[in-house]
């Protein structure tokens, strides 16, 4: 019984499965005949720790990645580097085999290979033959898929027999042609233990026109390159320099259309760049072509930087100029198609350029979509430059021109405050001399019953200078004289004002700012400053009654009792 005992087996304690359970290999073949390799070996670990795997069958001419991902089955990321064993063997050394105790878990193993060295390409008679292996299987498995991605060519790749040369009609092939490549799938239903799959796919010669070895295309039947076309560049070229000219020649009509504005009203304009205006628009054409040109080069960083230099060589700043003193002048009531008289051009000149710039935005972004997917959107990014030309230069950043500039805010102001029965309400315009068109407009607002002393209250617009134009801001004007009771009234219910000279020696102005300024904030302080100012010992006449009487009719009583009554 004793030696018995010894001789029976214990239980082992420590002991390793794993199984391979998949490869699937990803070849892309780019026009030179070099192959990138992508396999995606599957191992399924019973018991681990898994410290290596080997990969028989890899070419000697294949140039391993050292770094092969590892991926587990609920999504954690390992590492493992590749190193060959001998001439053919491949093995893949986990960095960390305690992580790898149990599970299924994918390696990914990368390397290229020139397929025209390796001999994997053949000439068969007017086409070419690809063979291709993969690595032998160290357990049997099932589904085992081969991708081979192709530049596109006239006749698609076709699985074939290798020693007949027929098509494998039986091979389980899927092909799909897109673009400027074909894919074709390969699927072995079954790998067995110890088996390499191999592939004979035929392909044509057009698919890799940039390889010329002998053994494949011979010098009798190579093409020399064809000769660029001439006519094609020409058209780039002039269509390069026709931008270049009318972006130059858009930029320096607006830069001396604004000059000439500016100088009319004794400003000085200028662009963003301080150059001169003939160097400035040059240099704006220039840099639009070169970022065009660049883009169409796949450079579109570098074109991206010259639109942006051509947006800033085209855009104007705001005019330097000095309000000039102005001399003495009446005030005079206007009436309002005279005071708010309607500016023809502006608007309308400033619409029709958004929309013919729109417009050819819209039919370059459609021509450049039938070149490249991406052509609307650097048309989009090269209008960019077009925003200068429309959001630049425009009267808002010309000093304020007096009543002209002030009459379309007034003109909408007065017709709110027309509208409240209880207020006067007509334009009050500056007029240096006799002859001459207004310096400046306001609103000239009064009480229906203004008690003694309002001399009025005036709504206008206050002008201040900024770094990108002219901003205005409303104020309110409340005059009375000097002792009334106006003057007490405003005293006690306003404190907030600021006083300022009036026009007359026994004049007391009370300069207010609305709350916001909007047109609806400076019409509530109007109105009440007005009630403030109104006299309540007076009574406005009512309107006569123009409703139908509701009254019901007294009856009509007997002559009896109508004489005794009296």
């Amino acid at each position: 019984m004793t030696l018995l005992a010894l001789l029976v087996s214990g239980r082992a304690h420590a002991w390793q499965e794993a199984h391979q359970t998949g490869d699937d290999a990803h070849v892309r073949v780019d026009s030179s005949g070099v192959a990138q390799v992508q396999h995606e070996v599957r191992w399924h670990v019973v018991r681990g720790p898994l410290r290596s795997i080997d990969l028989v069958n890899v070419d000697p001419a294949a140039a391993l990645e050292p770094d092969v991902p590892v991926t587990t089955e609920d999504g954690r990321a390992l590492m493992a580097h590749a190193a060959r064993r001998d001439e053919r063997t491949v093995r893949i050394s986990i960095d960390e085999p305690r992580s790898l105790m149990r599970g299924n878990f994918t390696f990914d193993v990368r390397w290229q290979i020139d397929l025209v060295a390796a001999r994997a390409l053949a000439r068969d008679g007017a086409t070419w033959r690809l063979v291709w292996s993969a690595p032998v299987a160290t357990d049997g498995f099932d589904a085992a898929r081969t991708f081979l991605e192709l530049p596109a060519a006239p006749d698609p790749p076709q699985p074939i027999v290798a020693d007949t040369g027929a098509v494998d009609d039986g091979a389980v092939a899927t092909l799909s042609r897109e673009p400027g490549r074909d894919l074709l799938e390969l699927v072995r239903p079954h790998v067995a233990r110890g088996e390499s799959p191999v592939w004979t796919v035929r392909l044509d010669p057009r698919a890799l026109p940039l390889v010329v070895d002998p053994r494949l295309r011979p010098p009798s039947e190579a093409k020399p390159p064809a000769e660029p076309d001439r006519v094609i560049e020409a058209s780039v070229a002039v269509a390069l320099a026709a931008l270049a000219l009318a972006f130059g020649l858009l930029v320096a009509h607006r830069g001396r259309v604004f000059g000439a504005a500016c100088k009319a009203k004794g400003a000085q304009a200028g662009g963003l760049l301080p150059l001169p205006d003939a160097v400035r628009a040059a240099l704006a054409g220039l840099a639009l072509a070169a970022g065009v040109a660049l883009e169409m080069t796949g450079r579109t960083t570098a074109g991206a930087a010259c639109v942006a230099l051509a947006t800033l060589a085209a855009s104007l700043r705001a005019p330097s100029s000095r309000p000039a003193a102005r001399g003495p002048g009446r005030w005079l009531a206007l009436r309002p198609e005279e005071a708010f008289e309607v500016l023809p051009g502006s608007w309308t000149s400033r619409a029709a350029s958004v929309l013919a710039g729109l417009a050819a935005v819209i039919v370059a972004a459609v021509v450049a979509s039938r070149f490249d997917a991406t052509g609307p959107w650097l048309v989009a990014l090269d209008a960019v430059a077009l925003v200068p030309l429309l959001a630049t230069g425009r009267d808002s950043q010309l000093p304020p021109d007096g009543a002209r500039s002030a009459a379309p805010w007034l003109s909408r102001a007065f017709r709110r405050l027309r509208a409240f029965s209880e207020l006067r309400v007509s334009p009050w315009a500056r007029v240096a001399s006799e002859g001459e068109r207004a310096d400046e407009l306001r609103l000239l607002v009064l009480p229906r019953v203004a008690m003694p002393g309002v001399v009025g209250i005036e709504l206008g617009l206050a002008w201040s200078s900024t770094p990108v134009g002219w901003s205005a801001t409303p104020e309110v004007l409340a005059r009375v004289l000097d002792g009334s009771a106006a003057a007490a009234k405003l005293t006690c219910d306003v404190s907030a004002g600021r006083a300022v000279p009036g026009r007359r020696p026994d004049e007391r102005v009370v300069r207010l700012v609305p709350r916001s300024p909007t047109r609806a904030s400076s019409i509530a302080l109007i109105r009440a400053l007005a009630d403030t100012l109104t006299d309540r010992r007076a009574t406005v006449p009512a309107a006569a009654w123009t409703a139908p009487d509701r009254r019901v009719p007294r009856p009509r009583r007997p002559p009896a009792v109508a004489d005794a009554a009296a």
